[in-house]
């Protein structure tokens, strides 16, 4: 069977881009013919992992520079006849969209059509033939939707032949709201969430994880001002928060309202993100809605227990409480508090909870979520077989070309796992040949020689690379796609006992390449918390490969030709502390003299799996006689300070 999914934008990251993703994968494991039209296209590489047997088009190019942006018509800029216009993603659809969207459907030879939001249902039913089984998706809720909206909704679920929830108390909702729906099948079928590529998290990290879209409704606020409670009591954990959008300045400010600076970090998108929670302990929800809660299940299949928020609607059909996590009333920064601490003080209690979450998720598997659209591709076949819908249908007219398929699918990609003692294992994960070889090109340096890596087996080890920050490509200069990986190992390395520091770091490009950025230093000065007050800012770390002798660190920050020393202290051999004052303006290297004699070493932060640094670490300002001293990282993860008069 050819089945058609309908998306607004496949090359973001949410919950609705993965499981179309997931269940458009799972239907082609079971032999549909599966294609994913995303209406718009904003980037070559998609961020999420997708199926290379899906294929992945798109009707209209967003980047102006891109040769295939299109802004010549007519019909640009005049407002859609048809799409709602109380629709959320109503900005993106005009007029040449629109006829496009008509084109396309009224010539597609699909068999079934799925459109995942309320305006895209629209143009199912309105623009999709009879002959198609037309299924519309609500990832919200009813009443997440506009007022506007849901009036407008009925009459286009009406014209479909089915209308899937993705939790049983929102097609409850919409049953006691829609009136009669003639032939629509009204359903619930929940989200799928695949098992992880790699082992669930053993529970011994110190972290709690929360991921998704920085908005309003997530409600992340909550969770910070909860985990201040969770830090006065257990200083030794750290709350990590992913994924970008608009609360992620007004979130950052929070971080440092509350001086925890040193306790949350927030570092973006992060893809695939199993990783992610597989490297913490207990995942954490704090929104305000849920409809259905795909990053419970993904946390989940982790093996993380989860403190969710008892949101409407999708939570507690997912948790059972006190059993594999624990709910909290929403919008109750204390209650939450109250949960996490409860887990955190209850090794035991963590644990079983940890067991009964990677039992219980098991039944989000993909594969029985499309075995339940199937089921519902044959009832609503039967109901309409007075037609010959099955099989390739014909084009009638002529429809636009849609752009792509994009590469992705094709393009070789990479698993990795660090060991315990740092060394970093490549696994070819997908379209890399067995005898393929892989080079090590450095980033920004083209003309430099390309390094070579022997495989072992069916993985690859990274080799001796040098410091610097290196990308993999095939012989042919193509390069290979990061995809899983396993950095948890990193999260608190300990230095080897042999001095110094030797760390490679796996890591994913902006273009989705796969990177490692690599450190050798024979000392090193590695950056721990930071503080800021009336006097300057203020550093605490460990020295690497040296110790201290009698007489006290200097810190040495250079800006060009100008030098500014400042005693530091000492509290053990290997222990530091020191202050940056206000200086002149400009940007300030921080270099710490840890012997007379000895070459001045730089700050630096390396130890610990976070890549970019400068997204990753909320640092406070200093406020210093009228000049305002902001600690900044670099691209290599080296500590400056920026000073602005």
């Amino acid at each position: 069977m050819k089945i058609l999914f309908l998306i607004n934008n496949a090359f973001g990251i949410g919950g609705t881009i993965r499981t179309t993703f997931n269940l458009a994968g799972a239907l082609a494991a079971r032999g549909h013919d599966v294609e994913v039209l995303s209406t718009l296209r904003n980037r070559d590489v998609p961020q999420l992992p997708m199926d290379p047997a899906i294929r992945l088009t798109s009707l209209v190019e967003t980047r102006p520079e891109h040769a295939e942006h299109f802004a010549s018509s007519s019909l640009r800029g005049q407002p859609a006849l048809v799409y709602p216009k109380a629709d959320y993603r109503s900005g993106d659809y005009d007029l040449f969209v629109e006829e496009s969207y008509r084109a396309f459907l009224r010539a597609s030879d699909a068999d079934v059509v799925i459109a995942t939001r309320a305006g895209l249902v629209a143009y199912a039913a309105q623009f999709a033939p009879s002959r198609m089984i037309r299924i519309g998706q609500e990832h919200l809720t009813r009443r997440q939707q506009r007022k506007a909206m849901r009036e407008e909704l009925p009459r286009h679920i009406k014209r479909l032949d089915a209308f899937v929830t993705v939790s049983a108390r929102d097609a409850e909702d919409y049953r006691a709201h829609l009136g009669r729906l003639g032939r629509t099948e009204l359903l619930f079928i929940p989200n799928s969430v695949p098992q992880p590529a790699l082992p669930p998290s053993d529970g011994s990290s110190r972290i709690v994880v929360a991921a998704g879209r920085l908005v309003a409704s997530k409600r992340y606020d909550v969770l910070i001002r909860a985990f201040a409670k969770v830090v006065a009591d257990h200083p030794d954990w750290q709350l990590r928060i992913y994924g970008g959008g608009t609360e992620n300045a007004a979130l950052r400010r929070l971080v440092l309202e509350l001086d925890l600076h040193n306790h949350v970090l927030m570092p973006g998108g992060f893809a695939p993100i199993d990783s992610e929670w597989a490297r913490g302990s207990i995942a954490a929800v704090p929104s305000d809605r849920e409809p259905f809660g795909m990053t419970l299940v993904e946390a989940m299949r982790c093996g993380l227990p989860v403190v969710s928020t008892d949101a409407p609607h999708g939570p507690r059909e997912i948790l059972q409480d006190g059993v594999d996590g624990l709910l909290t009333p929403v919008g109750d920064a204390d209650a939450m508090a109250q949960a996490l601490l409860r887990m955190i003080g209850d090794a035991e209690l963590r644990t079983a909870m940890a067991t009964a979450a990677l039992a219980n998720s098991a039944r989000y598997d993909p594969d029985p979520i499309a075995a339940q659209y199937e089921q519902l591709f044959e009832r609503v076949a039967a109901r309409k077989r007075w037609l010959r819908w099955l099989g390739a249908r014909p084009r009638r007219g002529s429809a636009p070309d849609p752009l792509g398929p994009v590469p992705t699918p094709g393009q070789p990609v990479v698993d990795c796992t660090v060991t315990a003692d740092g060394e970093v294992l490549l696994y070819p994960a997908r379209d890399l040949a067995g005898d393929a070889t892989l080079r090590w090109r450095r980033i920004g340096d083209d003309g430099a020689q390309p390094r070579e890596l022997a495989q072992d087996g069916h993985s690859v080890r990274l080799g001796d690379l040098p410091e610097g920050a290196w990308e993999l490509r095939l012989q042919d200069g193509r390069p290979v796609a990061a995809g899983m990986r396993d950095t948890r190992t990193l999260t608190h390395p300990e230095p080897p006992g042999d001095g110094g520091v030797t760390v490679h770091l796996p890591y994913r490009t902006p273009d989705g390449t796969f990177a490692v950025r690599s450190w050798r230093r024979a000392v090193h000065a590695e950056v721990g918390a930071v503080f800021a007050d009336d006097t300057g800012l203020h550093v605490e770390g460990r020295l690497i490969g040296a110790e201290f002798g009698t007489q006290a660190p200097v810190l040495r920050a250079c800006d060009g030709e100008a030098v500014h020393e400042e005693p530091g202290r000492a509290p053990s051999p290997t222990r530091f502390r020191i202050s940056v004052p206000a200086l002149a303006p400009g940007t300030w290297q921080l270099w710490l003299e840890y012997a007379p004699g000895a070459p001045a070493v730089r700050l630096g932060r390396f130890l610990d799996d976070v890549a970019d640094k400068r997204t990753a670490y909320v640092l406070p300002a200093a406020e210093v006689g009228g000049a305002r001293l902001q600690p900044e990282y670099t691209g290599e993860n080296e500590l400056s300070v920026r000073i602005d008069s």
